[in-house]
């Protein structure tokens, strides 16, 4: 994983703040190092860091700088420096595919070889398009859990996600409505995404919540996921529906903070990707899945966050 820390950035600060995504957290000495080498002093963040939508708030008021690493910007705050990690691979591959139109989607890790990649794919035949996402995207062709608006104006016959894990490439293929192929440059294993089961599932959950008359609307107080509005939208049109319905002001959406609420299920306005988890007792919809359980939508799809 390759980065670079802007120490010139650093400059006339003392106290500097680091905010690490899982996946770093073991290299969370290292970095400190390389910061203290320089003549700062370091606090490691200790709390989660599920994206560039949570940052550590408390820790940005004990130093002078806080870097949050592993993500690429989508907030601008004072005193909070991004700095985004790479994945090295080679975009010198072969695909032989159908579809001969393809978008092309990444996450941060690998987007910054897009461009390699299309070359490439074009030498082999193939018409390639990268879009450019709403302000929330930093880089052309980039995908969050929470927005794939590179997608929203494709006219590409199938698309083609290049980076590991099926999370986000399942998103796409909802998004889009368009056969999504997931290919890791690290593995060369490629695969066709399915998303029936996905979305039998979600289905599924929105089934649990017919009935039911008490629901609870979640809001986090992330500074990149808290929706406020939409929660107070959300409350209006369940109360029209007469439903039962409060909203629910924390940080951390997770099943044991929801243990001892007497709500019959949960509507999440926070990081759609907490509901697709599914690791709660009682059902947690996305603001879409309630929408349709209301009768206000015709089908469920991906929530998005703009």
């Amino acid at each position: 994983m390759q980065f670079e820390i802007p120490f010139e950035k650093l400059r006339g600060s003392s106290k500097i703040g680091i905010q690490l995504p899982d996946g770093l957290k073991p290299r969370a000495d290292e970095i400190a190092s390389l910061i203290e080498r320089e003549g700062y002093e370091v606090i490691l963040s200790g709390e989660t860091c599920f994206g560039a939508c949570d940052i550590d708030t408390n820790l940005l008021k004990e130093v002078d700088i806080l870097l949050h690493f592993g993500h690429s910007p989508i907030l601008s705050l004072k005193r909070v420096i991004y700095i985004p990690c790479f994945v090295d691979y080679d975009t010198n591959f072969r695909l032989e595919l159908p579809e001969r139109k393809l978008a092309l989607i990444s996450t941060v890790q690998y987007v910054h070889k897009l461009s390699e990649v299309a070359e490439n794919l074009k030498m082999q035949g193939y018409n390639v398009e990268i879009g450019k996402g709403s302000r929330r995207v930093s880089y052309p062709g980039q995908v969050l859990g929470c927005n794939y608006s590179v997608l929203r104006d494709t006219d590409a016959e199938a698309v083609l996600f290049i980076g590991d894990g099926l999370f986000h490439p399942t998103g796409a293929a909802i998004y889009s409505r368009r056969k999504v192929y997931a290919f890791n440059p690290l593995s060369k294993e490629l695969v066709e995404v399915e998303t029936d089961d996905f979305i039998k599932r979600r289905y599924f959950q929105v089934s649990r919540c017919v009935g039911k008359t008490k629901v609870g609307i979640l809001v986090s107080s992330k500074p990149g996921q808290k929706r406020l509005k939409v929660a107070v939208n959300l409350k209006t049109q369940a109360k029209k529906a007469g439903l039962n319905a409060n909203i629910i002001y924390l940080n951390n959406v997770r099943a044991e903070e929801l243990y001892n609420l007497p709500y019959d299920f949960y509507v999440n306005t926070a990081c759609p990707r907490i509901s697709y988890d599914d690791v709660f007792e009682r059902p947690v919809l996305t603001p879409i899945e309630f929408e349709f359980l209301l009768g206000l939508r015709g089908e469920i799809g991906v929530d998005e966050i703009e």
